[in-house]
């Protein structure tokens, strides 16, 4: 900054115009006569010059200037701009630990806060070693259970707010069910077939229930809507489920948007999945990595280039899918790979700039051929903002702390550089302030 501000300093015009102007008077200006310059210039070169006359500015006229500066000053939008948090993030993001447990967010076991893995949990989102907690089947039980459990994971006095964060996509994917008392709703293939949604307004009428009884539970955030084409009706964890709005990427993305500005007016964030498509696999990646490279088609970006244009990505998932196009080599699938993270970041591709998240990094896709540590720094410095571990094999209490201490241990030894963890925590942040002031429209 000192080479661009010397520019516009007077005293660095006057050196660097001495020789020029001492030739032309007879006469080198002084350092200390920046604020005469121009007189300087135009003066005769007569060893006596006229002395110059200068306006006097009344002391009250200062005052009302000054004023009207401050004025104008306050005037300015307030509002922090995504790109403004990260330039900031070494002035405001704390120590390393607070920056590093927004990155993470972990599944639990049990479903009251008498149970052992909750009270783990809740300490950790005290402690500030994660971010987030994603809530399965086995933790939710009656209305006023999920209220109770909920609230005690929210109040858990960290800052800022924690995710919590259910997949409810409506069909087989859904965890609030009728059985606890829940409204039940149609899969995604359903209300894409159904004729009484074919109008937006229907859709978001839909959705709005959906949303509210979510908030009501305590919810923040849904892992939905799904916006994978159904290329392959016989695809066993999209088509075969009925996850799919269709196989028209316009459809698709018109009902999807219904879905989320529901949600926004719930005050629920959603992150669209599984980028960059997983409608066409023909593999379940919750068991092994699904390889699209033959069955991938370009059309499976359009839902999310348009929901982008239109400002209505909170989050993105990435998806453990396999293409050459996003893998960084050696069959490296698209959610432990920066070529993945470059296709959304990129105002050529997808030109989203919010939080990206991970699919869970317990299913076999990744966990069979990486280990835990491999799959989290991979995934970090792939780009991916916020990790997501399911923990529903092991139950582990204390994996929350693990992962805490990996990203940790790679950020001190240089395997993670500070900036990408700093970078990944403003875009969080920043989520989560939006949330905090029901203000998810919010441009990136």
């Amino acid at each position: 900054m000192g080479s661009i501000a010397s520019k516009f300093d007077p005293c660095h015009r006057i050196s660097g115009f001495s020789a020029s102007l001492g030739a032309a008077t007879n006469r080198r200006p002084s350092a200390a006569c920046g604020t005469c310059f121009l007189a300087c210039l135009t003066a005769p070169s007569n060893p006596r010059p006229p002395r110059m006359k200068l306006l006097r500015v009344p002391a009250m006229t200062k005052t009302l200037m000054a004023a009207i500066l401050l004025l104008l000053w306050m005037a300015l939008p307030a509002r922090v701009l995504a790109f403004d948090i990260e330039l900031k993030a070494s002035a405001d993001t704390g120590d390393l630990d607070t920056v590093i447990g927004q990155m993470i967010m972990v599944g639990f076991a049990g479903h009251s806060d008498r149970d052992p893995g909750v009270m783990e949990v809740r300490d950790e989102l005290s402690r500030g070693t994660i971010g987030g907690v994603v809530l399965y089947p086995e933790n939710i039980g009656s209305q006023a259970e999920l209220r109770a459990l909920t609230a005690f994971l929210r109040n858990a006095r960290s800052a800022p707010i924690p995710f919590i964060a259910v997949d409810q996509e409506g069909g087989l994917v859904q965890r609030l069910t009728h059985r606890d008392g829940y409204t039940y709703f149609p899969s995604a293939r359903s209300v894409g077939r159904n004729p009484s949604f074919s109008s937006p307004e229907s859709a978001q009428r839909l959705y709005k229930t959906m949303a509210d009884e979510l908030a009501v539970a305590g919810f923040n955030l849904n892992f939905g809507p799904v916006v994978d084409l159904n290329l392959n009706p016989d695809n066993p964890v999209i088509g075969g489920r009925e996850r799919s709005f269709g196989a028209d990427p316009n459809a698709v993305t018109a009902l999807a948007r219904a879905f989320i500005i529901a949600h926004r007016e719930a005050g629920i964030v959603t992150v669209a999945k599984h980028f960059p498509g997983h409608g066409s696999s023909h593999t379940d990646s919750h068991k092994a990595l699904a390889d699209v490279s033959e069955t991938w088609r370009e059309i499976e970006l359009e839902p999310y280039r348009q929901l982008a244009h239109d400002g209505l990505l909170d989050g993105v998932m990435i998806g453990h899918l396999y293409h050459p196009r996003f893998s960084d080599g050696a069959r490296l699938p698209a959610s432990l790979s920066g070529r993945a993270v470059q296709a959304l970041r990129s105002e050529h591709y997808i030109g989203f700039q919010g939080v990206i998240f991970s699919d869970d990094m317990e299913m076999g896709a990744v966990r069979d051929d990486y280990s835990i540590e491999e799959r989290v720094i991979k995934a970090v410095n792939a780009g991916t903002d916020l990790i997501v571990f399911s923990n529903v094999l092991a139950h582990d209490p204390e994996l929350g702390e693990k992962i805490h201490a990996i990203i940790a241990d790679a950020v001190r030894d240089g395997r993670i550089s500070r900036i990408r963890i700093e970078q990944a925590y403003g875009k969080i942040r920043l989520l989560k302030r939006r949330l905090a002031e029901h203000d998810l429209p919010g441009k990136w």
